[in-house]
């Protein structure tokens, strides 16, 4: 290996580095279930409970432990004076916020709120990290959305849904951190999160910033008169010294749109949740913990200890995770497709059909089992089979244009994607989490024209010029597919059908010549 020059740290990597990690790719298949239930003294169950794939996933229990006990510590380390009364005091206060937040909600709904996003209109702007604070309405628009750009055509948004809110833009003149700018060819919905609001005291830039209207956190009803050139500096700036005129002329705060008489709100749930939130304000504002001095303090402590009880939940959960036998309840699912096909009996005992899927290995078990007793393969020529049977060997996609097979192969297709889509319907009312379309489609079919041709007697040349696929992939599909027509022949002989064991038999000589399954090619 060392031919060529070598760097010193290269060579030091692959003398003394760490070796690569060596993580277990173990996975349940029937065929291994089904042997395993065949074997006495042994079950799927042990094997899944001793298997090293079990092992690596056990091994961070005792790191997880530690961490428990840790976290555990510290949350009992936090004393909170009169908790209950605490905890009782912070819930009110969290339902207070939800409330607070359906309301805002329902006002910010296009319906209600775009009628009043008139030209120069005071509103509150707050993202989920910055707060900007108050800034004038300058226009509002609906979001671009991908459907209107190159690419492929999404699901149209519900504009009036409970979601419309995300899906319209309101320009807002704020006064932002000096030196910032807005990126016109940034996703409107995002330009706030690159935009930072004005820090106190600091002079800034007043920009128009293109906000989702969701974020708009209060509707004023105050409005400016702004200017028609917003493009200049001076212009932005004086409807910036305008707001701040505004808040000096009302130090309790700027008044908002009353959501019933202004905004003609009248729905009776929307007044019944402002009702709850006028009875639990009252009873937030009457706690006695309200004017205790340290209040502050209190919620600090009690925010730090929720937040660790959360960490302990989810450490227990994953302990607990750890501690159980990992791909279990795929097993029980697995288990019980075995049962509804017939494969097996409720006590686990192996059927004829379980007989002939411990027989297959090299494709899909089931599949395969249910086309053979199914009677698909019977009516069947030997080329047509070993066509059939190339869709579970070539799992590679070929570029170009996918082709339909020919016309004495479409019929088997169809036939064996029915028993497909059959089996994937079993499997999810199994509880397993199987994909119809994507079972289905993971047999492919762009080599059966190919197989059908070689098992007629074509050339290695003219099979090529077939099919966009390497050679080197169509020889090892046709390797693979030996040794798949191998396995159906033994499976048709552990049932005693010599009728189907001699085509499968005869399928090996058709496909087995020529530079195919050459030993060497220097021979």
């Amino acid at each position: 290996m060392i031919g060529e020059k070598m760097e010193p740290d290269v060579a030091k990597s692959m003398v003394k580095g760490n070796a690569d990690a060596l993580n277990s790719a173990f996975h349940l298949s029937y065929n291994m279930i089904l042997n395993l239930m065949r074997v006495d003294g042994i079950s799927p169950e042990f094997m899944l409970q001793n298997c090293f794939y079990q092992f690596q996933n056990s091994t961070s229990i005792p790191r997880l432990e530690a961490e428990l006990e840790d976290l555990e510590t510290a949350k009992a380390a936090i004393v909170i004076r009169d908790e209950p009364a605490v905890n009782r005091y912070c819930d009110m206060r969290e339902q207070l916020k939800q409330f607070q937040a359906d309301v805002h909600s329902i006002v910010m709904h296009p319906k209600y709120s775009l009628p009043f996003m008139q030209n120069g209109r005071l509103v509150y702007v707050k993202t989920e990290t910055k707060d900007f604070g108050w800034g004038a309405v300058v226009n509002f628009h609906k979001r671009a959305l991908p459907s209107q750009r190159a690419g492929p055509r999404p699901a149209q948004p519900d504009w009036n849904g409970p979601e419309a809110a995300k899906y319209y833009i309101v320009d807002v003149l704020i006064k932002c951190a000096t030196g910032t700018t807005v990126d016109s060819t940034e996703d409107e919905a995002t330009v706030a999160d690159s935009v930072e609001p004005c820090p106190a005291g600091e002079r800034g830039e007043a920009l128009v910033v293109p906000v989702v209207l969701a974020s708009v956190e209060r509707l004023s009803s105050i409005r400016l008169h702004l200017p028609k050139d917003l493009k200049r500096t001076e212009n932005r700036r004086s409807v910036c010294v305008q707001v701040n005129e505004v808040q000096r002329r009302f130090p309790d705060g700027i008044p908002d749109l009353d959501p019933v008489d202004n905004m003609n709100i009248k729905n009776d749930e929307f007044k019944g949740l402002l009702k709850r939130i006028g009875m639990l304000e009252e009873k937030v504002n009457n706690h006695p913990l309200a004017a205790d001095k340290e209040l502050p303090e209190l919620l600090v402590r009690h925010q730090n200890k929720a937040e660790l009880a959360d960490k302990v939940k989810d450490v227990r959960q994953q302990l607990q995770t750890a501690s159980a036998v990992v791909q279990m309840d795929e097993l029980k699912g697995r288990k019980r497709v075995l049962r509804r096909l017939g494969y097996t009996t409720a006590a686990d005992i192996i059927e004829v059909k379980g007989r002939v899927a411990c027989e297959i290995s090299s494709g899909d078990e089931l599949l395969l089992t249910e086309l053979m007793f199914n009677g698909v393969f019977n009516d069947l020529t030997v080329d047509q089979t070993v066509a059939l049977l190339s869709c579970f060997v070539f799992q590679e996609r070929s570029s170009g244009e996918k082709s339909k097979p020919k016309e004495e192969l479409a019929g088997p297709l169809r036939i064996m994607q029915e028993a497909a889509r059959r089996i994937a319907r079993v499997s999810v009312e199994s509880k397993l989490e199987v994909d119809e379309e994507d079972y289905v489609q993971s047999f492919n079919s762009d080599l059966m024209d190919v197989v059908f041709a070689w098992c007629q007697g074509a050339k290695f040349s003219q099979i090529c010029k077939m099919t966009t696929v390497f050679e080197g992939s169509i020889i090892r599909a046709f390797r693979r597919l030996e040794e798949l027509l191998r396995q159906m022949s033994a499976a048709s002989k552990s049932i005693g059908n010599t009728e189907l064991e001699n085509k499968f038999a005869d399928g090996i000589v058709k496909i087995k010549r020529d530079i195919i399954f050459a030993a060497s090619l220097y021979l």
